[in-house]
């Protein structure tokens, strides 16, 4: 370097000519030319692209793959040796790998996508759905966990629900606005099909046809809806993270749980703490809109079948048998379904979690089985009650195989819709060893529990000062046969 310094300080400085100075310092005028030409010496530069004699004609091939990627899966794209080896196979490449790994990097690098640093907005929200295994009631099950995150304040939302559908998503952001205490002036959200209403070809621009039960959603809530990109999670990156980070922190090891409720209590009770830390949440919380007062559900309507059975996403819920063969509304909750007459709730049951499953209450079939008392040892909606061991010992105690038995077997049924399952089951227990068989005797039995007085209140009252209470001697019989003659004198 000081000899390059030295040789441009001569010609540029002192005068110098460049023959003269390659004479000078031993070096070739070239040489000398570039030093004064660069102030710093340029290192080895390229001057035309080298050219590829063996993937030369390949180039093109190898675009359209990289290009055709871009809409195939994500675990399903070329690597630079699955290219190289369809060159080599389908085509006749005749190279090494390490040109084709070259290109292939070259290409991807021109692709990789710039952003833009952004702050995050008071009152605005990310949400969206992540899917884990829970273990519900002894059986293990993929659940959706609804998650909404206020990226300013770091206040989360999160909600498990045994299926990603309308109910659900709604039923989450109604939830979630409860939390907060608000409702978030603007959202981000993907694009599922039950939000965004789909038509004939991909999605494009940001402009979107909404689902009806979003539609309500949105129209009572206020709030702006606003749609990501297809592809481009990037757009609601806060949320993306907050649903892996809460899987791990949350559902690892796969948690354990009687029920959805007693699941999303705990989750709940987490996302309270950690609301409770927040300290920028009390100023992000002057942002959002007014609560409104929405209850999510979706309304259908379905028609009754022969069975008093209801079809809906899947599974059977019954009905009162006189709704049999008429049209009724199903509204769904995720984890209710009620079915109305006009406005009147006639069937309300726990949402069936398994496809093809039908969900029956034994109170609906009672008029019919009075009917009919001969199909009650195989009524489905009977088996499905579980009663206790003492109704199945009654009804084979009573059978006698001419119906007569069956018939007092569906008037204990009736006595224990009206009266309760565990009173009739103590009467039944009674009537047992009393040998009584009549269902009149055991609802006697049951009315005799229920209106039992209490018993009387005994204290240990004694006199102060260690007194003895007064005694009352009973005069002997003589003396009122003798009070009866003077009366009668």
């Amino acid at each position: 370097m000081e000899t390059y310094e030295l040789v441009r300080r001569s010609v540029l400085v002192s005068g110098m000519s460049k023959r003269e100075a390659a004479r000078e310092f031993g070096l070739n005028r070239r040489t000398i030319s570039k030093m004064v030409e660069h102030p710093a010496p340029p290192g080895y530069r390229l001057g035309s692209s080298r050219t590829r004699w063996r993937i030369g004609p390949y180039q093109t091939r190898i675009e359209e793959i990289v290009r055709e990627d871009e809409f195939a899966p994500r675990k399903q794209r070329h690597t630079a040796k699955r290219i190289f080896e369809r060159l080599r196979d389908e085509f006749g490449y005749e190279g090494g790998p390490t040109q084709v790994r070259a290109y292939v990097a070259q290409l991807k690098s021109r692709s990789h996508e710039a952003f833009v640093p952004l702050v995050s907005v008071p009152g605005e929200a990310e949400a969206d759905f992540g899917e884990a295994w829970a273990d519900i009631g002894g059986v293990r099950r993929k659940c959706h966990a609804f998650v909404m995150v206020l990226p300013l304040s770091g206040v989360w939302f999160m909600r498990v629900y045994p299926a990603e559908n309308s109910e659900s998503f709604c039923d989450g952001n109604a939830a979630a606005f409860r939390f907060f205490g608000g409702v978030p002036n603007r959202i981000v959200y993907d694009n599922p099909a039950y939000a965004v209403l789909r038509g004939t070809g991909p999605l494009k621009g940001r402009d979107r046809v909404l689902c009806r039960d979003f539609a309500e959603l949105r129209s009572a809530c206020l709030f702006e809806a606003a749609f990501a990109a297809a592809r481009s999670g990037n757009e609601k990156g806060s949320v993306e993270r907050k649903v892996c980070t809460l899987r791990q922190s949350l559902l690892v090891p796969v948690p354990v749980a009687a029920s959805f409720d007693e699941l999303n209590a705990r989750v709940l009770e987490k996302a309270a703490q950690h609301q409770a830390r927040c300290e920028r949440f009390q100023e992000e919380r002057l942002a959002l809109l007014p609560p409104a007062d929405y209850t999510s559900s979706r309304l259908t309507t379905g028609r009754v079948d022969k069975y008093s059975l209801v079809r809906f996403d899947g599974s059977s819920y019954s009905v009162p048998t006189r709704f049999a063969l008429k049209s009724l509304l199903v509204r769904a909750t995720p984890f209710t379904v009620e079915v109305l007459s006009a406005k009147e709730v006639v069937a309300t049951h726990p949402r069936s979690l398994d496809k093809g499953r039908i969900v029956a209450d034994y109170a609906h079939y009672l008029d019919l089985l009075e009917r009919k008392p001969r199909a009650v040892k195989a009524a489905l909606p009977v088996l499905q009650a579980g009663f206790p061991h003492a109704f199945e010992a009654y009804r084979r105690r009573v059978e006698d195989g001419t119906g007569a038995g069956d018939r007092r077997f569906v008037g204990v049924l009736r006595i224990a819709h009206e009266l309760g399952v565990e009173r009739v089951e103590r009467a039944l227990c009674l009537a047992m060893s009393a040998g009584l068989r009549e269902p009149a005797d055991i609802r006697l039995l049951v009315l005799r529990e229920k209106e039992a007085l209490p018993l009387p209140l005994c204290t240990d009252w004694k006199l102060p000062n260690d007194r003895k209470s007064p005694t009352v001697e009973r005069p002997p019989i003589s003396e009122y046969t003798r009070l009866l003659a003077r009366s009668g004198s």
